[in-house]
């Protein structure tokens, strides 16, 4: 895996803030020179990354198409970092199983794309979670954005009040810390021991070191507000002379540190453009050679608050420094009880108490640079694999051609592929000799689940009615009082006969078309408790004496041959799949012992022998999403994904002045983080 390099910017930052604690820390020099020396190392293997969502909205009804924008920003300095190329946003549902996938490519405008809602989805609160493949490196600091479909929902910030009252009877801690008005006093209550023991402080803000040095019962550690460059989570690591950490605490401090205020002035221009307002967003803290980087919308007012669910202030210093800690409201910046809630979390995003003994090590996912397709090449017979055979690909549509060769393992890999979703691929192998009488395998990508727990929540507005066009009644018309259309059709067409009634998971045509699957593994994934391994499906449980065996497939009622690859059925074919497993599987009889995956085809005659083992695949992969323009609605006139400079003009509607309020996110070149929401009033 190659080191990947940092940004200038980033590095410059980073090495000044360094730099500045070696004169301010009262420590040994050798100590303190190798423990920068291995932070900084650290750094550089594993650059670590967060992402944000800012919606167009966030409350939506099924059918309407969220427009969203992605700030990607290195996690230790909040800079837009340019490592990764691609986002993934995903819709979860109640249930967190994921509705859509969409992939996003950066472009000028940065990570912005959107997400249909599939019609006829129930009411909830659904959740956006945005992930590069480099942050799967560390798990438990989940990146979510909470929104709600058929009604107005706040978020409640109280997601630890279970562990209050151990929080409360909390044991015997070594470590005191008390924040003042100015400065922070650390002291350690080492009353148990009559010797005066002498300890290490290691004090840290997203792994950049504030303080390293020595600490006792005698003597206490003050910092003044001016000496503390960073705000956020810190970390108070007690350690002993090995460098073995003894305790740590969390404390959430001076997060105005980290902001960049920003006034925003409206008036309405009787001259030039009358009827309408002109609107200034500057900020006056800005420094030399320091822009910013916005996303804004212009919603209506409403009567659901602008703080009651999280910000991309809340997000960056709280919720992704904190482990299993998915999303809080913008209120927990100002809860009083917010530092009472760290004392029941735990960090381990930087792995300092690995790094100050010198363990340092990479993500063992790479930084994705481009899309890539892989696979393997192997006999028909015994599955051995193929050397040096001769695999190529061709994407018809867009004109692109490649060939590549098999190593030792018969394994192959399409490097530097950029196309948009829906490109369609075809792969085909052959010895070196040239002989078609392989098999070929192809690689899935691999998409985690998300496995955590949601933030509580409860209904604010019961907001049923779809706000996405208005009805404009011309003369001499009637409007006819509210028609409401009632189907008999079963809600999934999956359900239509005995054995799909008694599947335990069931997709129907309708589900197939909105998750946009493209194939059968890719939408088998989404099953809870069934893993896709080398081509082959296994439900959770199903292991035998000889091991585990994966589940028997079916088509059209029809058992195949273990070896059958399910790639050779095109999704666009597929009208249901079912899966039974557990005691649902009895109606498949003992061949089903292992976990059934039902798959009935649109015509229904599937031939089996029609379809032998073959070296060609067609298929389709998550190829980057194009974005769409726009389109203003009665909820949200105004959505500007990006705008980039040091000040901006807007010229709106007078009507929006009384009902409308503008929402600001976003994060300046020297990355301070923006937020603002306020109304648009002269």
């Amino acid at each position: 895996m190659k080191t990947h390099s940092l940004t200038p910017v980033y590095m410059r930052k980073l090495l000044f803030v360094i730099l500045l604690v070696c004169f301010q820390a009262s420590l040994f020099a050798q100590t303190n020179n190798v423990l920068l020396s291995r932070i900084l190392r650290q750094v550089q293997l594993f650059p670590q990354e967060k992402t944000y969502i800012f919606t167009d909205a966030e409350n939506y009804q099924a059918g309407q198409r969220i427009h969203l924008r992605v700030f990607l920003v290195n996690a230790v300095v909040h800079q837009s970092d340019s490592i990764s190329r691609y986002v993934y946003v995903e819709l979860l549902n109640t249930e967190r199983l994921v509705v859509k996938r969409v992939r996003l490519i950066r472009s000028d405008q940065g990570f912005v794309g959107y997400i249909d809602i599939p019609e006829g989805v129930a009411k909830g609160r659904y959740v956006l979670r945005s992930y590069t493949k480099n942050m799967l490196n560390v798990s438990q600091y989940e990146s979510l954005k909470s929104i709600f479909i058929g009604g107005q929902g706040k978020l409640q910030s109280n997601k630890y009040r279970n562990s209050l009252d151990d929080i409360n009877n909390n044991t015997y801690s070594l470590l005191d810390i008390n924040r003042l008005e100015n400065n922070v006093r650390v002291k350690v209550n080492d009353n148990k021991n009559a010797i005066n023991t002498d300890y290490l402080l290691l004090i840290h803000c997203r792994s950049i070191p504030i303080y390293f040095g020595k600490i006792s019962r005698e003597k206490d550690v003050i910092l003044n507000y001016d000496s503390l460059s960073q705000g956020g989570v810190y970390s108070f690591q007690l350690l002993d002379a090995n460098l073995n950490t003894i305790e740590e605490k969390l404390k959430f401090l001076y997060p105005e540190k980290e902001q960049c205020p920003i006034s925003v002035e409206c008036f309405e221009d009787d001259q030039v453009n009358k009827g309408q307002i002109s609107c200034f967003i500057k900020s006056d803290s800005l420094r030399e050679d320091e822009t910013m980087d916005v996303s804004v919308r212009i919603e209506y007012a409403g009567a659901s608050s602008s703080d009651v669910n999280s910000s991309i202030l809340s997000h960056l210093l709280y919720d992704m420094d904190v482990a299993d800690c998915p999303e809080e409201p913008v209120s927990v910046l100002l809860n009083n009880k917010t530092e009472q809630l760290l004392d029941s979390c735990h960090w381990t995003r930087y792995r300092m108490t690995d790094v100050i003994k010198g363990e340092c090590k990479k993500g063992k996912i790479g930084v994705e640079k481009s899309a890539v397709i892989r696979g393997r090449v192997e006999t028909l017979i015994g599955h051995k694999p193929i050397k040096e055979g001769v695999v190529n690909l061709i994407s018809p549509d867009k004109g692109f051609y490649a060939v590549t060769k098999t190593d030792v393992y018969g394994r192959f890999s399409f490097e530097g592929l950029d196309f948009p979703e829906g490109t369609q691929y075809v792969l085909n192998a052959f010895t070196k000799a040239g002989k078609s009488w392989v098999k070929l395998l192809l690689d899935e990508e691999d998409f985690p689940s998300y496995k955590g727990q949601l933030p509580p929540f409860e209904w604010i507005g019961n907001d049923t009615i779809r706000v996405d066009a208005t009805v404009n009644l011309p003369k001499g018309s009637i409007q006819m009082e509210e028609v409401n259309v009632f189907s008999h059709q079963p809600s999934y067409s999956s359900r239509s006969d005995a054995y799909a009634r008694n599947a335990d998971f069931s997709f129907g045509l309708r589900d197939i078309e909105s998750i946009g699957a493209t194939c059968l593994h890719e939408l088998l994934r989404r099953v809870p408790s069934v893993t896709v391994e080398f081509g082959k499906c296994y439900v959770r449980g199903g292991v035998t004496i000889n091991g585990k065996r994966p589940a028997a497939i079916a088509i059209d009622g029809i058992f195949v041959d273990n070896n059958f690859d399910l790639d050779n059925i095109q999704m666009a074919d597929v009208e249901r799949v079912d899966v039974f497993k557990g005691g649902s599987t009895v109606i498949w009889g003992t061949i089903g012992g292992m976990g059934v995956i039902s798959i009935t085809t649109k015509k229904g005659d599937f031939k089996t022998p029609s379809v032998p083992l073959t070296n060609t695949k067609t298929f389709t992969t998550l190829g980057y999403q194009i974005p769409h323009r726009y389109t203003p609605n009665t909820h949200t006139p105004v959505w500007l994904p990006s705008l980039r400079g040091k000040s901006f003009r807007l010229l709106l509607p007078t009507e929006y002045g009384l009902n409308y309020r503008l929402i600001i996110e976003g994060i300046t070149s020297e990355g301070r983080i923006i937020r603002y929401a306020g109304g648009l009033r002269k």
